[in-house]
């Protein structure tokens, strides 16, 4: 009896975000061909059967989704223009303990938070004819080395030394999920809204150059935002970023109290070495 292959789910963007859309030579198909021209073949060359991503609706996450997160033998994370969803996603799985590969491309400068422990490759954008093969390689290699490095186990269990994952929901136990699925919706309702207001047409772009861009200055914005908890579009819209000499101006609409902006500056500032200033419209 032939062997069945193991199982590697893939989570990533689904569309390029708007703020990208001119970055990306491909334009907004730009993940559909990275799926399609890199992370599939270099899936099975790794000798996994590929589960690529599943497109959702606004105010779920589909069981499918949680499915494959759970029971898929490997996780391949594209944290690419550090979307949301995939952050979420990634998180359900780490919750699981459970392993991942992790993979970015050369235009998203910094991975944020505690992923950055996690030994990621870096993959080109551009999907060049004639640097493609290496990149499917270099990748393949990653998933193998991934995989047996793991031993079944997510690296951030055993760096940080946790003991207890996040358990299945076992059968007939309906009320209960019932209540995990509510909540896991109100969370990707807020998570929604946010890469919501990450892409709204009203930025600014020309006072951006691609390099602040390529370094997610908007997404890291919004990321420390939700943090504090003011993820919801009354509390907090970008209006306008402005990229000086000396500092980042960013040009702001909400009622987020100037205490956490001050927290949120001074963590930004080390981030890029630039100082980052809050600017109240109203």
């Amino acid at each position: 009896m032939a062997e069945t292959k193991k199982t590697c789910f893939i989570i990533m963007p689904i569309t390029t975000p708007d703020s990208f859309v001119e970055i990306y030579r491909d334009g907004k198909d730009h993940f559909k061909h990275v799926l399609e021209c890199l992370f599939i073949p270099a899936v099975e060359k790794a000798g996994f059967e590929a589960i690529p991503p599943i497109a959702k609706g606004s105010d779920l996450i589909h069981a499918e989704i949680i499915k494959n997160l759970e029971t898929a033998d490997l996780v391949l994370c594209d944290m690419s223009c550090l979307n949301p969803n995939v952050f979420f996603e990634f998180g359900i799985r780490t919750s699981l303990n459970k392993p991942v590969s992790v993979v970015k491309d050369e235009l998203t400068v910094n991975v944020p938070f505690d992923t950055g422990i996690l030994n990621n490759k870096e993959y080109d954008s551009k999907l060049d004819t004639w640097e493609l093969t290496n990149n499917i390689e270099i990748i393949s290699e990653h998933l193998k080395s991934s995989q047996e490095r793991s031993n079944g186990e997510n690296t951030l269990w055993r760096y940080f030394g946790l003991k207890s994952n996040a358990t299945s929901i076992p059968e007939g136990k309906n009320s209960d999920f019932e209540i995990l699925f509510f909540q896991m919706e109100s969370l990707q309702k807020k998570i929604d809204l946010m890469s919501s207001n990450m892409s709204k047409e009203k930025y600014s772009y020309s006072s951006l150059d691609k390099k602040i861009l390529s370094s997610n200055i908007l997404n890291d914005v919004y990321y420390q935002v939700s943090s504090a908890g003011y993820i919801d579009e009354k509390n907090f819209t970008i209006n306008r970023v402005q990229n000086k000499d000396h500092a980042i101006y960013i040009y702001y609409d909400g009622d987020i109290p100037i205490s956490e902006l001050l927290i949120i500056s001074e963590l930004l500032t080390k981030q890029y070495s630039k100082l980052i200033r809050f600017i109240n419209i109203k």
